[in-house]
């Protein structure tokens, strides 16, 4: 599939896009490529952009004190990532986002994003749609981590995302999952058990 498909289906999924209106939004981005372990927001710095992954994997994550990693989104090729805090307010990012392979994005500045939502009025509905989505999905997944045990989240994860637990180290699923590396192999292993 070709890489502006990906980005066009995307959308599709939320509005109605017109190729003008999509040739106008991508002239709006930037493409970038970056590598395995290569940052794309480092926490204390300002979120410039958001990015549409095109390719690869990114996890976005706070680090506390003790220097242990709490993973708080996994973004897979046809997902935005971004400091939504830090990139709207322009205040410092509290996580950082790393590459978890090679992969390829496509950037959008704050001020081309204020321009996309002013220019072509679908983005306004559409990045409006995009962080309804994020909200109810990070609710949703609060509420499965205190409320459902590490084996069903699991589970649902695999159902849900099935590429994410394919994709994704197993020490980034674990935090993502709100559980010990060591926990997620018991249930992975349980789990190829009770298939057999």
């Amino acid at each position: 599939m070709d890489k502006l498909d990906i980005l066009q289906k995307h959308i599709s999924l939320k509005v109605d896009i017109d190729s003008a209106d999509l040739d106008r939004f991508v002239a709006l981005t930037t493409p970038r490529t970056i590598e395995k372990g290569e940052f794309f927001i480092r926490s204390g710095q300002v979120a410039r952009y958001q990015a549409f992954v095109l390719k690869g994997v990114l996890a976005s994550y706070s680090i506390d004190t003790k220097g242990e990693k709490h993973v708080v989104q996994i973004a897979i090729e046809g997902h935005w990532i971004s400091d939504l805090y830090s990139f709207l307010s322009k205040e410092p990012a509290v996580f950082t986002i790393e590459a978890l392979e090679k992969s390829e994005l496509l950037l959008m500045s704050n001020e081309n994003h204020e321009r996309a939502c002013d220019e072509i009025p679908v983005f306004e509905r559409f990045f409006r749609l995009l962080t309804q989505n994020a909200l109810v999905h990070h609710q949703r997944r609060i509420s499965h981590i205190y409320s459902e045990s590490a084996e069903d989240r699991y589970l649902n994860l695999i159902k849900e995302k099935p590429e994410i637990a394919q994709s994704v180290p197993q020490h980034y699923l674990a935090s993502f999952l709100g559980i010990k590396p060591q926990s997620l192999s018991r249930i992975r292993k349980k789990i190829a058990e009770n298939a057999r």
